[in-house]
């Protein structure tokens, strides 16, 4: 079996100070396709994702309709303007130089985020990845219009580890010859699934497991 070192990285706020997710509806509110009041619950909702591990499957089927009928190239675009406007400015520099570090030695670099594919592509180009190196959450489009549903699971938590772990099969190569960098303890069956696990700008429950494992951790805000 042929080996291939492979880096995976979490996206929001292991590479990026604001969420990918929260930038592209801000610009979706922009564009008058939702409304402010949609977003002044997103921070109660981050809360409860964080601390209670709030399922994803829950927040997609209550904020997907309301999107239904956009077409593949405004979401597109609506990516685009969300990464020059909110997030250009708000990359961690640490995460990117390491981006670069691990590309030069000729290590494959994975984004793995269950933001949506439209919201993360632009942060991927910025790096130098191309799409075949992005495994994140799919929108379904019918005739090149959304049709509020995703194709497959969103890439989050239990479904996130298995979507990996076929990744890594695919890519004939092994577990143990792979790293994964995240800030969320949400992330922990990835970390203990790969050979080189690694908590990058972790929260405390991750910090502390981190401590306790040995494990690598990193500051990538500077």
């Amino acid at each position: 079996m042929q080996r291939e070192s492979i880096a995976f990285f979490d996206v929001d706020h292991t590479i990026t100070r604001r969420a990918t997710p929260l930038a592209f509806a801000f610009e979706l509110v922009r564009r008058g396709y939702i409304f402010w009041p949609y977003l002044l619950a997103v921070p109660v909702v981050f809360v409860l994702y964080r601390a209670f591990s709030l399922e994803m499957d829950f927040l997609f089927s209550r904020s997907l309709p309301k999107l239904m009928g956009i077409s593949r190239e405004e979401f597109e675009a609506i990516g685009r303007e969300a990464f020059a406007r909110y997030l250009r400015g708000k990359l961690y520099p640490g995460a990117i130089r390491e981006i670069e570090a691990l590309r030069e030695r000729g290590i494959r670099v994975i984004l793995a985020t269950s933001s949506p594919f439209e919201a993360v592509y632009p942060l991927a180009q910025h790096c130098g990845i191309g799409a075949e190196d992005v495994v994140c959450t799919q929108f379904s489009y019918t005739d090149g219009r959304f049709d509020g549903k995703l194709v497959g699971v969103p890439v989050f938590s239990r479904y996130k580890r298995d979507i990996i772990k076929k990744f890594i099969e695919r890519s004939g190569t092994d577990e143990q010859f792979c790293s994964f960098f995240s800030d969320s303890v949400h992330d922990l069956p990835l970390l203990e699934l790969v050979g080189h696990p690694v908590a990058a700008n972790p929260d405390p429950r991750l910090r502390a497991i981190a401590r306790r494992r040995g494990w690598t951790i990193k500051d990538f805000k500077r």
